[in-house]
């Protein structure tokens, strides 16, 4: 069964929700044959969360050696700086930018969805870490008492030692995030190339059915 707008169906379609919608077209994509046809859609969301993975991990070292932490509170980092926005982009692309594709939403603009999954992209992948990763190691630093650092009643302070760990790591930064930004744009490219092929395919297939049993 092919999926269709509802603008689009017929008088004896079986009508289903979004959600049913949204579980039957995933079912299709994961045991569908030749996996060359939907690669991208199975595998595109895990591709980009851990390329983001690896960008918060990179940003955890960073400040951690910057703030000489050591092993010292490593998973309490590690956690929400790695793990957090790896399985967040996966979760996020797969729903806002993979689903809505297979659903026909958008009408198949290519543009769109390139900018939602960039968004997604740089704002898990980057931004968050960037907040989270000096905020992260001061109070770590501050806890174990391995680096001399402002006390917590003097932010301006503590943000111009932020500025200044980070000054010689924006070069890196900027890699980060030209890396993140091609991937979300070549893997969400595949993933408008796979939609379109399957939908093609399912409607040729529906159409041979039609003529060969009549509706």
């Amino acid at each position: 069964m092919a999926l269709m707008k509802s603008s689009q169906i017929p008088e004896d379609a079986v009508v289903l929700t979004e959600h049913e919608a949204t579980e039957y077209v995933w079912s299709i994509v994961y045991n569908w044959e030749p996996v060359s046809d939907v690669w991208a859609l199975r595998s595109g969301a895990v591709c980009l969360g851990v390329i983001n993975a690896v960008s918060g991990a990179i940003m955890n070292r960073h400040y951690r050696n910057k703030l000489k932490l050591g092993t010292y509170g490593y998973f309490s980092s590690v956690i929400p700086l790695t793990l957090m926005p790896g399985s967040l982009t996966a979760l996020f692309h797969r729903y806002i930018v993979s689903s809505d594709l297979l659903l026909l939403k958008n009408n198949h603009c290519p543009i769109c969805y390139e900018v939602r999954s960039g968004a997604v992209q740089v704002g898990l992948g980057l931004v968050y870490p960037m907040i989270l990763a000096p905020l992260t190691s001061l109070m770590l630093t501050n806890k174990y008492n391995t680096a001399r650092i402002p006390e917590i009643t003097q932010p301006k302070a503590l943000f111009q030692l932020v500025r200044k760990m980070t000054r010689p790591f924006t070069g890196t930064l900027a890699v980060i995030s030209i890396i993140q930004v091609v991937a979300s744009s070549i893997i969400t490219y595949f993933e408008v190339k796979n939609s379109l092929i399957l939908h093609e395919k399912m409607l040729e297939i529906e159409r041979k059915a039609v003529e060969k049993y009549g509706k």
